[in-house]
């Protein structure tokens, strides 16, 4: 075997690797700038345009003025994705009726498209899921870890991160997202 398709092997494993690696990194927080780049703050969402799993077409900034929206990137090869999705299932059952507006960004690629829809299934996953297939919202809001989460308030402002996933932090999400509802102090 020569050394060019070696790479070609070696390559998708050690970016799987990077990305498991780097999803451990400290969440941010409102207060501070969040970990892996992403400045907390009001993001653009205008021009996102993804396919949901039925390949319409969908406007990322049209989630926004509702209520807050939860964006979560995810991969079906990601374990600790895995592990958050039931959870953000409920809280999304939960606290839909209240406003709250929760997108699944998936970031599988082309190469793994066909994969995701009969996932999603699979596991019943509720709330709406987009196919990031070329990375677009992913290099725009400068996600550099799997699994990431973003709390906007309703105007597109970033009042919540979390990279990785733990038990039990979905709860932390979850009051920082019924405060928003509650009309609270936006953090």
């Amino acid at each position: 075997m020569n050394s060019r398709r070696a790479g070609s092997r070696l390559a998708p494993w050690l970016l799987g690797a990077v990305l498991i690696s780097t999803a451990a990194v400290p969440r941010g927080s409102a207060e501070t700038p969040a970990a892996g780049g992403l400045e907390v703050g009001k993001v653009s969402l205008a021009g996102l345009r993804l396919q949901d799993l039925d390949g319409k077409t969908v406007e990322l900034d049209s989630y926004l003025g509702k209520g807050p929206v939860v964006l979560d990137f995810w991969a079906t090869w990601c374990k600790p994705c895995l592990a958050a999705l039931p959870e953000l299932n409920v809280l999304y059952a939960d606290l839909e009726p209240r406003g709250l507006q929760l997108v699944g960004l998936n970031e599988d690629g082309a190469r793994n498209a066909a994969k995701v829809k009969p996932f999603v299934r699979t596991k019943g996953i509720r709330f709406p899921v987009l196919m990031d297939m070329n990375r677009d919202a992913q290099t725009r809001l400068n996600v550099q870890a799997l699994p990431t989460t973003l709390l906007l308030d309703s105007t597109g402002r970033v009042v919540h991160t979390s990279f990785g996933y733990r038990p039990g932090e979905i709860d932390q999400l979850r009051a920082r997202i019924e405060a928003l509802l509650d009309g609270g102090p936006k953090e």
